[in-house]
């Protein structure tokens, strides 16, 4: 701008109207196509009208006077209106760009705070992602381990159901070697007995033998007799021969139910080694599963150490925009005393200006409203330096937190996968 068209401005109404837009695509980025586009429901708005192409130029007119009066109100300026755009004065458009200027003074001196928090909810956003891709890990791992542990539970009950049936097994091959040593024992007994009764035979025999013998000497005296006693004696002896074959036949099946006996020991010691080696398994399994439920458990501390560091994580991030509002509500305190300032210096001035003869008096109101700005920025710092500090100890608070949360992390992790 040249000094002309700031002393003279009704004179280049548009070179002001230029000015205005350039300040409102500096502040928020509107272009001139921009602002001569209508939103859709105000041209379906202008074309039910009688003639719309009369409202062709009005409509864009009102849209840029709206938003350049709330750009000013914004700034603090509450004096706009059509006149300024009009017909502008020297002294109110400098005023007016008195305060845009202010504005974008403020927001360039504010603008690191607006990027440094930014970058700081970035990295706490990409914290917080890395936390959820760690979480969505172990809970992978954590139903990885649910299903191994579902399958060791299935092959459990299969090894226990082997178990009881091997045990009913046992039991009643116990009961028949029971019976059969039983057995075995009478069997034994009714043989050694039939080993007493065959040598009692045997000896009876050799006497019966000698008796005849003896009684063979005497058959010329009396044959009758001898003859009827040989008859006996022949009677007793095959008696007592059918007895012994009797007795040897008895002998036979006694030795073949011994080693049907001895067979059957011999099963019963490898059903026992086999018994005892599936206790061994079943020892190992009992082994493998109190490891399986040690890392259950080791998991759900996990989980639920997790569980603790999210909710100690939402509690500093809900701190955290505790600090950001009440920073924002500083600011947003700091820039209403700042403007309320300005105000009241524009007012000293346009005083100044108006009574010439109060010229003392208004150069000290200046000076005290110089006075009551430096001691607002001097607040302003104060409180930023506040704010900024405490934004300062909530991250190192939060980094401290982070930092022990991943080392316990990295010490969980190496007992997990072992």
């Amino acid at each position: 701008l040249s000094e002309m068209e700031l002393t003279e401005p009704g004179r280049c109404k548009e070179r002001v109207r230029d000015v205005f837009v350039q300040l409102l695509n500096i502040c928020w980025g509107l272009t001139p196509q921009t602002l001569s586009n209508l939103p859709s429901r105000i041209t379906t708005k202008q074309q039910s009208l009688p003639h719309p192409s009369i409202y062709n130029d009005a409509l864009p007119e009102a849209k840029f006077f709206c938003l350049l009066s709330k750009l000013l109100r914004i700034c603090g300026y509450y004096e706009f209106g059509f006149k300024d755009l009009a017909a502008p004065q020297a002294k109110r458009f400098r005023r007016q760009l008195s305060a845009l200027i202010n504005f974008l003074k403020y927001r360039e001196d504010m603008g690191h705070l607006e990027a440094q928090a930014l970058e700081e909810r970035e990295e706490l956003f990409a914290a917080l992602d890395e936390v959820t891709e760690n979480h969505m890990t172990l809970k992978d791992h954590l139903e990885e381990a649910r299903v191994i542990n579902h399958e060791k539970m299935l092959e459990r009950e299969e090894a226990e159901a082997e178990c009881k049936e091997m045990e009913a097994e046992i039991a009643q091959q116990n009961k028949i070697q029971s019976s059969i040593r039983q057995e075995t024992y009478h069997l034994k007994k009714s043989a050694n007995e039939l080993k007493d009764q065959i040598a009692n035979l045997s000896i009876a025999l050799r006497e019966i033998q000698a008796e005849e013998r003896q009684l063979s000497k005497e058959v010329v005296h009396s044959p009758d007799r001898i003859k009827l006693e040989l008859t006996e004696a022949t009677k007793k002896l095959e008696n007592f021969k059918k007895i012994s074959m009797e007795k040897q036949h008895e002998r036979g099946v006694v030795q073949k139910q011994v080693e049907y006996t001895t067979s059957a020991e011999e099963s019963v010691r490898k059903v026992i080694a086999v018994m005892d080696t599936m206790e061994t398994r079943v020892q190992e399994y009992e082994i493998a599963v109190e490891d399986c439920d040690d890392v259950r458990n080791k998991l759900d501390g996990m989980e639920s150490d997790l569980e603790g560091k999210r909710g100690e994580r939402e509690v500093q991030e809900r701190q955290l925009e505790v600090v950001e509002k009440q920073t924002s509500d500083a600011t947003t305190k700091l820039t209403l005393s700042l403007q309320n300032a300005q105000n009241k210096l524009d007012t000293a001035v346009n005083r100044l200006g108006i009574v010439e003869s109060e010229r003392l008096d208004g150069i000290a109101r200046i000076e005290a409203n110089e006075k009551l700005v430096e001691d607002l920025k001097v607040n302003i710092d104060s409180d930023r330096r506040k704010a900024e500090k405490e934004i300062r100890k909530r991250i190192a608070s939060f980094q401290k937190f982070d930092k022990e949360y991943w080392m316990k992390e990295e010490n969980l992790n190496p007992q997990y996968l072992g």
